[in-house]
């Protein structure tokens, strides 16, 4: 195969066409321009230095040295690869001997001042990191010293082991508290607000979006390539905060914060209470909505406050919103009475509305209601993936360390496993909420607990095990105030499961068959059985039921559509024809009610 023929004067072609693109700071073009240029000539100085200002511009210091040291090589008084050689020591945190480098480039050249300005950056660096800048950090952090100091295992002494075990088990790691958690991100923010500037937004920006489930998409190769974009420029990020971390440690920016006058100490003193009083205030409206709305039973919007104070109580610490604690207890105290407030019975509706009402609220099927309910209206409904919020609250649930917040977390914990059908989970988690709850002498957090608990227990038809919980609950409820709605809708719900035997049509009809099946014969029981199989693949509406039955008002008053249909006949020509109006008395004043 023929060697590709080389371009006349390419060393000087991209040698120039990079340096160019350097200037236009396009630096990943321009190393690879000058990369094409080192494989056409290896050993050109300028190329090597050109190479190198690039990289130390692109913030790669090793690349930048190595480039550095083979000009320095082929030309060992070249000024400019000494500089670059002294910039990339720098670069890389080795500040002594980027300043002895810059030493030497100093006495055999003054000007352009370059060494001089590198002499003088190093001296600064040097002072900030154990220096006079740096105070005096051992005095300052030995709380912190000491505590490191217990933590650190000696790797060398010797570790004696009374019992080897043959099962491996895996090293547990402590989990972080809710405060020691909050203090890592308050920190982690704080110092890259420090070190990148306005950058650190980007920053943010992006671990956001590394953690955001829209960046895996149906695009996969896209998908990649933006995975891939992120990853690259937060660990820039990441490593540009480093380097001037290990330039200017935080210890000297804090001395540099106390090196204050008193008058600007009073101002921060001073915004720091207005901050704590407009915080307290805006807690107190918050909360003032949702007692209100409380009061007037409206769920919808207690719930739609409590997340805008949750929202609000997250961006505040222990120093700015002292009475945090007092806060998150008191809503969600009034979030676990909005939550219970619902189990209630209307004596406005009819025996079929409460039935209904109660369908609903313990997750049974339900039709769609033929009259206005309050507690169906103003029900918190939202459209979340239930994945997504199950994940969240799992997180949450970890770092809680607040009793009644922990409550609710663990209710809604148990009623979004409930929502999946995982009901033994469900029920995990209901019976620690009521553990919780019990803890803490809170009746309205163990009701609602217990909810979720026969929620599950009449999703999967355990009569029984209602039947003790409602006992229990009613016990239980004499802790409230006001038991009399709860202990109502308990008694109607022990009720519903012990009708349920009879609801349930289709465990009738198959007790039904088999009662039939038991009085026959041995031939005609085969041939009813397999009748019977049949008669299950055949749809509702048109199979014949075995159970005993009157036809019913509903049956009897069919559209006249329906009535008029002919056998093969699918679709019937012409508009569908209404029911006929309900009879009316002749009696002045009378009027018969569908109640």
């Amino acid at each position: 195969m023929e060697e590709k023929p080389r371009m006349f004067g390419a060393l000087t072609v991209y040698r120039e066409r990079g340096a160019y693109l350097r200037r236009l700071e396009q630096f990943d073009k321009a190393k690879a321009s000058y990369d094409e240029a080192y494989n056409n000539a290896p050993e050109d100085v300028r190329l090597l230095i050109g190479r190198s200002q690039v990289c130390s511009d692109a913030v790669q210091p090793i690349q930048a040295y190595t480039d550095a040291q083979l000009a320095l090589k082929l030309e060992p008084r070249n000024m400019v690869a000494r500089n670059m050689q002294a910039r990339a020591m720098y670069t890389m945190s080795d500040f002594e001997r980027s300043v002895v480098i810059n030493f030497r480039g100093s006495r055999l050249r003054r000007y352009p001042p370059y060494f001089i300005e590198g002499i003088n950056q190093g001296v600064e660096t040097i002072q900030d990191c154990i220096g006079l800048n740096a105070g005096s950090v051992m005095v300052d952090f030995l709380p912190i010293i000491k505590r490191s100091a217990v933590a650190v295992v000696d790797e060398d002494e010797p570790q004696i082991q009374s019992h080897v075990s043959r099962i491996p088990r895996q090293a547990k790691k402590r989990k972080l508290t809710q405060m020691e958690a909050r203090k890592h991100a308050i920190l982690a923010r704080v110092l890259a607000m420090k070190y990148l500037g306005p950058m650190a937004y980007d920053k943010f920006f992006l671990q956001d979006l590394k953690e955001d489930a829209r960046l895996q998409s149906a695009n996969s190769r896209g998908s990649k390539e933006l995975k891939t974009l992120v990853d690259g420029t937060l660990m820039t990020l990441s490593e540009r905060q480093e380097m001037l971390r290990s330039q200017k440690p935080y210890y000297t920016i804090k001395l540099a914060e106390k090196a204050v006058s008193k008058h600007q100490i009073q101002y921060k003193e001073a915004v720091l209470a207005k901050e704590r009083e407009i915080g307290a205030h805006e807690a107190e409206r918050l909360l003032k909505h949702i007692e209100d709305n409380l009061n007037d039973k409206r769920i919808v919007n207690v719930i739609s406050y409590a997340e805008r104070m949750q929202t609000f109580l997250d961006t505040k610490t222990p120093r700015t919103l002292p009475d945090k604690q007092s806060f998150i207890e008191r809503l969600y105290r009034a979030v676990g009475e909005a939550y219970l407030c619902q189990h209630r019975l209307s004596y406005r509706l009819s025996e079929r509305g409460n039935r209904r009402r109660i369908a609903f609220l313990m997750g049974l099927p339900v039709g769609r209601p033929k009259s206005f309910d309050s507690v169906l209206a103003n029900y918190p409904q939202k459209f979340i993936d239930v994945q997504k919020a199950t994940s969240k609250v799992a997180a949450l649930l970890e770092m809680c360390e607040n009793s009644t917040m922990k409550c609710w977390l663990l209710y809604e914990m148990a009623r979004l496993q409930s929502a999946q059908k995982n009901h033994p989970l469900a029920k995990f988690y209901a019976k620690r909420c009521q553990r919780e709850a019990q803890e803490i002498s809170n009746a309205t957090w163990w009701l609602n607990g217990l909810f979720v608990l026969m929620s599950s227990d009449m999703k999967q038809g355990n009569a029984n095990e209602v039947k003790i919980q409602v006992e229990e609950a009613i016990e239980y409820s004499k802790k409230l105030q006001d038991p009399e709605d709860v202990v109502a809708f308990l008694r109607k719900c022990g009720e519903m499961m012990a009708d349920v035997g009879a609801a349930d049509d289709r465990k009738a009809m198959q007790q039904r068959e088999k009662e039939i099946l038991g009085v026959m014969d041995e031939t005609n029981r085969v041939n009813t059985e397999v009748l019977f199989k049949r008669m299950s693949n055949v749809p509702p509406g048109r199979r014949f039921t075995v159970l005993p039955q009157t036809q019913t008002e509903a049956e009897r008053q069919q559209s006249v559509r329906t009535r008029l249909r002919q056998k093969g006949l699918t679709v019937l020509p012409g508009h569908e024809k209404p029911l006929p109006p309900p009879p009316r008395s002749d009696t002045k004043g009378f009027q018969v009610f569908d109640l």
